[in-house]
């Protein structure tokens, strides 16, 4: 056979390797796992253990931040979940209430990624075996087929999507740059279908990427607002469609995260009136930009995700899921989308106003 023929085919198989190799990172799984062990056995953490954790796929980016909150809420309640002798900080971060979290979001931060950790702490073993044993390569493969299935058509050959990285975190996911960074024990807990679906999710948000207009989303916080509403919405429907009520159940508990994301939904109406009302004085000069963005941030909680989510239902409801998806980069479709079924379903009605200076804004970027 010929020696340049056979060096190909070997080059292939390494490189097929890498890829597959690529397609999921558990080295922060296997550090915490490593650091939680040192614990229970009560011991303490040596700066080498901590520095390996810290330089691991996923924690390495919240080490390498200036700001170290998230990196050292994280080793604190490593600590006090899995060491001993803390019970008072436990009970302290325990007792933060849901108007605290609503309130500060480093409140809601630290009292989430506590309760994940003691539910890590709960299912300690059998979530050590789910990691030795679980096939992460076909997780990751079924999750872009589930992709292409709920988007209608097989996934753009020529886009490569991010790896997904697992750590232990609070339970969610998120798409980052360089990978789609996602919670282990939320994924231990999930059934397969919810696995691929809430992958899937995370994925939308990686595919989507290579069609939005950045030109768009840089010019004004307004348009990044417009943008994560129809980005999260349509998302949802992927993992959520059961609703959050039962998304949240089906997931252990309603916690008070899940409560303040029903509440949340449950008011989308209101809040889209109360978006719609800001966003007009602006454009009549009524109220600084500042004080618009300081207004939508009140309003367009947790990234859009409730108003998003709330948005996309009544589009599928309405019959138009087909339309949403044709043009799932374009913000201003999608809202044009929802107020088409809104006044077929008696909804709350976008103004005429509103969507005449939406389409103005969003015209010279999406043709």
């Amino acid at each position: 056979m010929n020696k340049i023929f056979i060096y190909g085919i070997v080059i292939f198989i390494i490189n097929l390797n890498e890829l597959y190799a690529q397609s999921y990172d558990l080295t922060s799984v296997d550090e915490f796992f490593k650091v939680a062990g040192i614990l229970k056995e009560g011991k303490e953490i040596s700066n080498v253990q901590w520095d390996n954790f810290d330089n691991s796929a996923c924690y390495r980016n919240y080490s390498k931040r200036q700001d170290k909150f998230v990196i050292n809420t994280i080793k604190n309640s490593i600590i006090i979940v899995f060491g001993s002798s803390h019970n008072s900080e436990l009970d302290s971060i325990l007792s933060i209430t849901e108007k605290d979290m609503e309130r500060d979001i480093k409140l809601l931060f630290k009292k989430e990624l506590l309760m994940n950790y003691l539910s890590v702490k709960s299912n300690y073993d059998s979530i050590k075996s789910f990691r030795e044993n679980y096939d992460f390569n076909n997780l990751v493969e079924k999750s872009k087929q589930r992709l292409g299935s709920f988007l209608g058509q097989p996934l753009d050959s020529s886009i490569i999507l991010n790896p997904v990285y697992f750590l232990f975190i609070t339970a969610d996911g998120k798409n980052n740059e360089e990978a789609i960074y996602v919670d282990f024990n939320l994924i231990y807990k999930k059934t397969e279908q919810q696995r691929i679906d809430f992958i899937a999710h995370e994925m939308f948000h990686n595919y989507r990427a290579y069609f939005r207009n950045y030109d768009f989303i840089h010019s004004s916080d307004l348009n990044r607002a417009l943008d994560m509403i129809q980005d999260e919405g349509i998302a949802d429907l992927i993992d959520k469609k059961i609703g959050y009520n039962n998304y949240f159940i089906e997931n252990g508990e309603l916690t008070e995260l899940g409560e303040i994301f029903v509440k949340l939904y449950s008011q989308a109406p209101t809040d889209l009136e109360r978006f719609q009302s800001v966003i007009l004085d602006y454009s009549k000069d009524k109220i600084t930009e500042t004080k618009m963005i300081d207004e939508i941030i009140e309003i367009v909680k947790f990234g859009g995700h409730p108003i998003g989510f709330y948005m996309a239902n009544k589009i599928v409801s309405a019959g138009y899921q087909e339309q949403m998806l044709i043009t799932f980069y374009n913000p201003y479709e999608f809202f044009r989308l929802y107020n088409k079924a809104a006044k077929e379903q008696n909804g709350f009605q976008l103004s005429d106003e509103f969507m005449n200076y939406l389409n103005e804004i969003t015209k010279e970027y999406y043709r």
